[in-house]
């Protein structure tokens, strides 16, 4: 026990994770592009759109809100979406970059590039993590703020910060493994069935998706697909649907400046009058209320 305790110990020491490049992307549809062999693991963040990659030969769905973490030294190919391509948000983090090795704010994407196979680099072994893993997160989540910070802070500086870009790096590892042991204990005893259509309500909320696109979707009855909710979720797959609406509108209302109106639009329920009676009845509070008591600041209507 003690000599697994000090191996324990000196890989925590070892590791020493790094954002060494960040950025958003908006990808055209109009063409694919291949990154043949990069060296980092790449958190991949959908905030809109849609597409696909195929990494290491096996092909992956993109939509609104997806977050890969994809692999050290992976072949990756983008195939964005012709009509809605995906706009998205990248962290390039090196789970271990030697201390005082030389600072290179950049991650090596072909062999020819700079730092390709450095000792000073090396991936990690993270448990339960390894090749293409897949969460659905939401804008409003800890670790969808924290790439954006990070992001913007790469983009301010170019990564020329070595002693943030460290702290940075071990902030975004601390978060995936909270949302690791998260999504382990939200998932491990739904179906398969039931865990697509909360991702397709996920990604099609703010268009008012339906119980019967849902039952299309998996090809069941509208009454199996009730059943499934209601056994596993608590409520019924209308409920969920609202409910997942209104958190979205929730977030909007503290966030955002906008009209109640507009607010409702967002989220797919484009008439005023109902989403305010929804609102109402589903959190016994008007919205107007809710952000007056609740928001950051105090919004008066002219």
């Amino acid at each position: 026990m003690l000599q697994e305790s000090a191996s324990l110990h000196s890989a925590e020491q070892m590791a020493n994770p790094v954002v060494c490049r960040a950025g958003y992307l908006q990808f055209s549809g109009n063409g694919n592009f291949t990154n043949p062999c990069v060296q980092s693991r790449g958190f991949f963040w959908c905030k809109s759109g849609k597409g696909s990659f195929v990494v290491n030969g096996a092909e992956y769905p993109i939509e609104a809100q997806d977050l890969y973490l994809l692999p050290w030294n992976r072949n990756i190919r983008y195939q964005p979406d012709k009509e809605d391509p995906m706009y998205t948000g990248h962290v390039h983090l090196v789970p271990n970059y030697r201390q005082g090795a030389k600072w290179i704010p950049n991650v090596p994407h072909r062999r020819s590039d700079v730092a390709f196979d450095s000792p000073d680099r090396a991936d990690d072994h993270w448990p339960g993590l390894e090749g293409v893993v897949h969460f659905k997160i939401k804008a409003g989540d800890n670790i969808a703020l924290l790439i954006d910070y990070i992001i913007r802070s790469y983009l301010r500086g170019k990564g020329s910060n070595e002693a943030e870009a460290r702290q940075l790096g071990s902030l975004l590892v601390g978060e995936l493994m909270q949302l690791k042991r998260a999504d382990k204990a939200d998932v491990q005893d739904y179906p398969e069935e039931l865990l697509r259509m909360i991702a397709q309500v996920e990604a099609r909320y703010m268009r008012s998706i339906t119980v019967s696109e849902l039952a299309s979707m998996i090809g069941r009855s509208r009454s199996q697909v009730l059943k499934l909710f209601r056994h596993h979720m608590g409520v019924s797959a209308k409920h969920y649907i609202i409910n997942r609406q209104l958190d979205e509108a929730c977030e909007l209302l503290l966030s955002t400046t906008r009209s109640i109106a507009e607010v409702g639009q967002a989220v797919g329920i484009s008439n005023p009058y109902h989403f305010s009676k929804l609102f109402r009845r589903h959190l016994k509070i008007s919205p107007t209320v809710f952000r007056s008591n609740q928001g950051p600041i105090h919004l008066v209507s002219d």
